[in-house]
This record gives structure tokens, C-alpha cells and sequence, in this order.
């Protein structure tokens, strides 16, 4: 192999913040390289880089062209794409090149949609080649996905139980969202024709076939409206990035065998300050997906006040933005009378907001997990985070400087 990674989509806002970053990490102990279909534009990134990345190697790739994507696949041990927005029209054939080179693959999607067609058509034969190929390796959803899996495996560990029930919150956050997931987004909410464009509606949309379906729809795991999360001890309400991440979580413990539990509870919010608070939210996040979804609106939305794909906030919003996301789990039986909870926490710590900068650091220390923690990963198949990097990653993540662990 040539490279360790390539960056592909490597000058659009989050592709530069990815180069960026590995430029500051690697070295000389990472061999990587930038990848597009403009040499000049991939210049111009280059040129903004440290010194110590002025040589790193360009390569011209087209995603609509079948030979330049075998060619990039056969060089790398993995491919970071971030040429998305949306994922569904332009990443099936870099899956399907990394899959066909035994490459893997990392991303930052949350189209449910595109992953539930990528794990449909590429599953079996990554398996064979044991190409590892990762969807949702940023703020959606690697801190409820790494969040769950830790509380799960600290209910594991502490008392040698499955755990009934697992409620995540974001605790609290400042940042601004990606254009490309606001556009992905809306690409789901408006594209009907998409293959399993369904996927986002079904609870369980995107679990493996055989996965046996659990009760999130009849007590509150999964919901519109404002609730009282007992677990956290908070209102709560959905967050913007409930819908994929629930189903990356549920996804994770089929996947897993059901090391969290059979047939257990899950779900996410956002927390806020009171009942009133959450109706307010609700209501005004119900009246924007309502604009969004009707064609008008859409258009007027999408040309004159939301963030256009590529684009981001200032270098300010993003150094000081944050985010605490934690999971709470109730154990699957009674001891002393009461179940046992285990609580785990993932924050950004210096990583930044949670959309760009810190998105940025998740997905390149995933691809670096590939890269060079090969041996202790699934051996191979389309996964999530946890299922396929899982404690790996969250001691690659605590030592880039975020904050992941068990409360006491």
C-alpha cells in the first residue's frame, strides 16, 4: 500500500479541517494523501497546510469515474470521504471500489438511506475482502453510538447484566450545523425515488436482516414530543440528529449479538430546561422540517438563509464550540431491590464544535483506527462505530483530547 489514508473530497469545509488536522498529527508516521477531481483547488488546500504537509501527495479523482476510484482504492488502506451531500448519488461507487480492493472505508454521513443500501448491496462481499466500511464517523453519530456502547459494556463489567433500557442526551452543545448535513437532510425528508428511502422512518431501518425488533416505539424511546428522560433526569427532547443515530445504535447492538440486550429500550434526546422549553422547541423544529419538506419553501430556504454544502462558520465558532453527550444504562435485573444504572460520557474536550472541527477529528482518528489498529477491529462488512472500531476508537479519542468515560 502507498497510503494510510487518502482524504477524498479533500476541499470541501469539513475535507479541509480533516487535512488540517492530520497535517498537525501526522508526520512523518502517516502517510496520507489528498484527493478531488481539481488538482488546482486541491493546490490551493495544500497551500494553507503546515509546512510539514507542503509535499503531501495530490491525486485526481473523479467519483463519477469508475478507474480513477479502483486506482485511488488499490493505493490506500483507507479512503476518508467526505464527497457527499448527498451521500446517496455520489459514495455507493467508493464503497464499491474500497470493497472490491479489500480498501475500508470511513465517512460522516447520516442518510439513513444511502448506509441501509450500502449494507445491502456491499455487506456480504466486504466480509469476503475484509474491507471494514464505517458510515456516520462524525457528530452523527459517533458520541451516542461510542456513548451506548460504553455504558453497555460498563453495565457488562460492573454487574455481569445486559442492561434493560439505555437513554442518551446531549447534555449541551454550541457550534455551528454542517450545510452538507442540513442538505442531506432535506435530500431524505424530499427524494422519494431514493433506494430504501423508508429507511429513516422505520425504527429499526437500518438493522441487519434477522435482527430481532425491540419496544422503543411504545415507551418513549422513540418520540416527537417533549419528555421526561428518568434515566438522565431531564426534559428532553428529539434532537436534529435523533433519527439516524437511534438507528446507528440499534444497528450497533444487532451487529454486536446483542451485548447491550435483547430486546432492550433505546433512545436519544436533547435536554431542556423545562416542559415549556420543549414544547417551544418542538413546535418551532416541527414548523422548519414543515417548511423544508413543502417545494416553495424548500427553495426559498435552501437559496437565501440556510448554509450551502462546502460552506461552515467562522474559525472562532468552531475552536470554542462544544458538546456533552451522555448515555445512562438500567440494568436488566433487580439487585437490592433496585436496578443498577451505569452513566458514560463523551465530550469534545479540546476537539471543538461538534459539526465541523470536532466531526473532523472523529473521522480521521476512525480512519486511523483502520489504518493502524487493524488487528482489534471487525474483521470485515459494513458496521457502525462501535460494532466495528469500538474500544479502539475510544482510546484514540480520549488520547486526540476529547473526553470519554464511565461516571463513578
Amino acid at each position: 500500500m502507498t497510503f494510510d489514508v487518502v482524504v477524498l473530497g479533500a476541499t470541501g469545509f469539513t475535507g479541509k479541517l480533516a487535512c488540517e488536522y492530520l497535517s498537525q498529527k501526522g508526520g512523518a508516521k502517516i502517510a496520507w494523501a489528498m484527493a478531488g477531481r481539481d488538482i488546482a483547488k486541491l493546490e490551493a488546500v495544500r497551500d494553507t497546510l503546515p509546512e510539514a504537509a507542503k509535499e503531501i501527495p495530490l491525486l485526481k479523482v473523479d467519483v463519477k469515474n469508475e478507474g480513477d476510484l479502483q486506482e485511488m482504492a488499490k493505493q490506500a488502506k483507507v479512503i476518508l470521504n467526505f464527497a457527499g451531500t448527498p451521500y446517496a448519488d455520489k459514495a455507493l461507487p467508493v464503497v464499491n471500489a474500497c470493497v472490491t480492493n479489500g480498501c475500508c472505508y470511513v465517512d460522516i454521513t447520516g442518510e439513513a438511506s444511502f448506509m441501509k443500501t450500502s449494507a445491502e448491496k456491499y455487506d456480504a462481499k466486504a466480509k469476503e475482502t475484509k474491507a471494514l466500511i464505517l458510515h456516520s464517523c462524525g457528530f452523527d453519530s459517533i458520541p451516542c453510538d461510542i456513548a451506548a456502547f460504553m455504558a453497555a459494556k460498563g453495565m457488562r463489567e460492573r454487574h455481569g447484566m445486559h442492561c434493560s433500557k439505555i437513554r442518551n442526551v446531549v447534555l449541551d452543545m454550541a457550534g455551528g450545523f454542517s450545510g452538507g448535513t442540513i442538505h442531506s437532510g432535506i435530500s431524505m425528508l424530499s427524494d422519494s425515488e431514493l433506494e430504501n428511502a423508508d429507511a429513516f422512518k422505520d425504527p429499526y431501518g437500518m438493522d441487519p436482516p434477522g435482527a430481532t425488533r425491540g419496544p422503543d416505539t411504545a415507551d418513549g424511546g422513540d418520540t416527537d414530543l417533549p419528555r421526561w428522560d428518568e434515566l438522565n433526569e431531564r426534559w428532553v427532547v428529539m434532537s436534529p440528529l435523533s433519527n439516524p443515530s437511534c438507528r446507528t445504535v440499534r444497528k450497533s447492538n444487532a451487529l454486536m449479538n446483542y451485548e447491550y440486550g435483547q430486546g432492550i429500550s433505546y433512545g436519544e434526546g436533547m435536554a431542556v430546561s423545562g416542559p415549556v422549553s420543549g414544547w417551544f422547541q418542538t413546535v418551532g423544529m416541527g414548523f422548519f422540517v414543515g417548511l423544508l419538506v413543502f417545494p416553495p419553501t424548500r427553495w426559498a430556504l435552501t437559496k437565501f438563509a440556510l448554509p450551502s454544502p462546502g460552506q461552515g462558520p467562522s474559525r472562532k465558532t468552531m475552536e470554542e464550540g462544544y458538546f456533552t453527550v451522555r448515555a445512562t444504562a438500567r440494568g436488566a435485573n433487580l439487585v437490592n431491590g433496585k436496578y443498577p444504572t451505569v452513566a458514560a460520557q463523551v465530550q469534545s474536550g479540546t476537539g471543538g464544535d461538534p459539526g465541523y472541527k470536532c466531526t473532523a477529528l472523529m473521522s480521521v482518528e476512525s480512519a486511523l483506527c483502520c489504518a493502524f489498529n487493524r488487528d482489534k477491529l471487525a474483521a470485515g462488512g459494513v458496521h457502525t462505530p462501535a460494532s466495528g472500531l469500538g474500544q479502539s476508537l475510544v482510546d484514540r479519542l480520549n488520547d486526540a483530547g476529547m473526553k470519554l468515560f464511565l461516571e463513578p
